[in-house]
């Protein structure tokens, strides 16, 4: 029921949920739909009763909120609800705070610190795959959280496997979009938050961020020590852009190296899209190869340039202890596996991989 344009074709079926018994799969994206607080307050407390549906999309989505009892039956719905994989990427929650700290919130304040006090503890156990993906929460039409900032609110899902916290990826070197820069205080609290509250979480996305760096070596080896305990196997970096904020240097090389030597339990990459050049794709091999802890990586690789895939193999290949495999595919995906000394176990290890796919 993908597409709807007005609130009365896609309402009646969602408030029909509470008596339905069996339908597991929904699909309501849409850019066009705008729910105030009474329409959100029905739709959350259907979806409540609901206990058969499993996944449900409400992409594109904006609700606008005023009414204090609209948080409280959200809240509820998450607490009790059945859904498992929740999409609600590119919807829009515009929040208009008429009274205290919140709705003299300026420009230079601390958005996150001072929603999080206004936010009530919640704990949603059922729900595994977030998408998130271009989700904005403005606040007083002050865009106040999206990407990374998100995450602190997240604390509440206890058992998330795949989360998707992309940016928008039309506002990547747009200037006219408001991009979020993300400076060395936002990545490192990103990470810290994830090992600290998120470490079962196995999926992670992040693509089209955009980061500014002022102390890039400190900043890299904190994370690096906060990606040691995450249980982290994809990890999803499609557009990322990372540079030093004092020479302007391109350093998404710098930050794929710490991820690859930080995840142990790390298995597929995904790196479409960002630019590298030859020198740094050479690097990101070496540091493949001589620090990344895993056996097998995955690695998809579309659009990184042709000269920064062949360098990249080749630094992979070099000392023959690496054996890369190309699988084709949209993304240009490499099948990138450490050669066994032992080659009877390289043998039992590659029929393990057969059964396992």
């Amino acid at each position: 029921l993908e597409g709807g344009t007005r609130l009365g074709e896609v309402l009646p079926v969602l408030l029909g949920l509470g008596d339905n018994k069996s339908l597991q799969l929904l699909d309501l994206g849409s850019q066009r739909l705008v729910l105030e607080d009474g329409p959100t307050q029905l739709v959350c407390q259907a979806l409540i009763k609901n206990s058969s549906l499993r996944l449900l999309s409400l992409e594109g989505w904006t609700f606008r909120i005023e009414e204090e009892g609209s948080l409280p039956v959200f809240l509820a719905f998450l607490q009790g609800t059945s859904i498992r994989d929740l999409v609600l990427a590119n919807c829009r929650l515009h929040m208009a705070i008429h009274d205290g700290r919140l709705s003299r919130l300026g420009r230079h304040d601390d958005s996150v610190a001072e929603l999080l006090t206004f936010l009530p503890n919640f704990v949603c156990p059922n729900i595994v795959f977030l998408r998130l993906g271009g989700f904005q929460v403005t606040v007083n039409d002050r865009v106040a959280l999206r990407g990374p900032h998100l995450l602190p609110f997240l604390r509440g899902f206890t058992h998330l496997s795949d989360l998707d916290l992309s940016m928008e990826k039309c506002s990547v070197g747009h200037s006219n979009n408001n991009p979020l820069i993300i400076d060395d205080k936002t990545l490192v609290t990103f990470f810290q938050t994830l090992s600290m509250h998120f470490r079962t979480l196995q999926s992670l996305k992040m693509g089209y961020w955009r980061v500014s760096l002022e102390d890039c070596e400190k900043t890299l080896k904190t994370i690096g020590r906060y990606l040691k305990t995450c249980s982290l196997s994809y990890i999803k970096t499609n557009g990322l852009v990372v540079t030093d904020n004092v020479h302007r240097s391109s350093l998404e090389h710098l930050f794929l190296q710490t991820t690859v030597s930080s995840l142990s339990l790390l298995t597929w990459m995904s790196i479409v899209g960002v630019s590298l050049t030859p020198g740094q794709a050479a690097g990101l091999g070496k540091c493949i190869r001589e620090r990344f802890p895993g056996t097998m990586l995955e690695l998809s690789a579309k659009d990184i340039g042709n000269e920064a895939v062949k360098s990249l193999i080749a630094s992979l290949e070099e000392g023959g202890k690496i054996e890369v495999l190309y699988l084709g595919g949209p993304s240009c995906n490499l099948r990138i596996l450490r050669i066994l000394k032992n080659q009877k176990l390289r043998g039992k290890f590659r029929r393990f991989t057969s059964l396992k796919e």
